[in-house]
């Protein structure tokens, strides 16, 4: 009995002496964070496309009208008058040009000779006119005026101040009816420009 206990604790002592002699198993590799890990660049947004404007509406195959007279008065005399006429068709324009040089009389030296130079007078008229579609009796009419007068009364003699105008209006007129669109002052006499437009549809 004795000598079988004895050969069960060395067969113990030999299992335990082998099972230490064993190499450890390699740790599994650390999983990489997830920071680590290479992250793709994000997609840029594209811009919202712009909304293309609507096409301008193509113009009625109707002329339109369009006069223009221009009052210069004083206190001095009877008023001048200039007429500007014109025939446009719908959404078109149309630009007139008039100039001349007149001599002007310059104030010579006590006992020198009269001395004459030249001045431009114009009258300049752009005009685009549209037919208002829910109104047809109606035009927007687009206009540009530049006027640069004779001296005033008629005089040859130069004066310190030339009146001029120049404008640019947008305007709605009823087809056929005069309107005064502007009276402007000379800011260095008692003149007055008076403006006034007509614009009539040709059917």
């Amino acid at each position: 009995m004795l000598k079988r206990v004895a050969i069960l604790i060395c067969v113990l002592a030999m299992s335990a002496s082998a099972f230490a002699q064993q190499p450890a198993k390699p740790a599994a590799p650390a999983k990489k964070p997830a920071a680590a890990e290479q992250t793709k660049p994000e997609a840029k947004a594209e811009p919202a496309a712009v909304p293309k404007a609507a096409p301008e509406p193509a113009g009625q195959p109707v002329n339109v009208k369009i006069e223009v007279s221009i009052t210069d008065q004083t206190s001095e005399g009877t008023p001048a008058r200039k007429l500007v006429t014109m025939i446009v068709g719908d959404r078109q324009r149309n630009i007139i040009r008039s100039s001349a040089s007149v001599p002007v009389r310059m104030q010579p030296a006590p006992g020198a000779p009269a001395a004459y130079n030249f001045r431009s007078v114009t009258i300049n008229v752009d005009a685009r006119p549209t037919i208002v579609a829910k109104e047809p009796n109606k035009v927007l009419v687009s206009l540009g005026l530049e006027y640069f007068p004779k001296s005033a009364g008629g005089r040859e003699e130069a004066e310190p101040g030339m009146a001029s105008l120049n404008e640019q209006l947008s305007l709605i007129l009823e087809s056929g009816k005069p309107t005064i669109v502007s009276q402007a002052a000379d800011p260095t006499s008692d003149r007055k420009i008076t403006v006034e437009v007509t614009a009539t549809i040709l059917k």
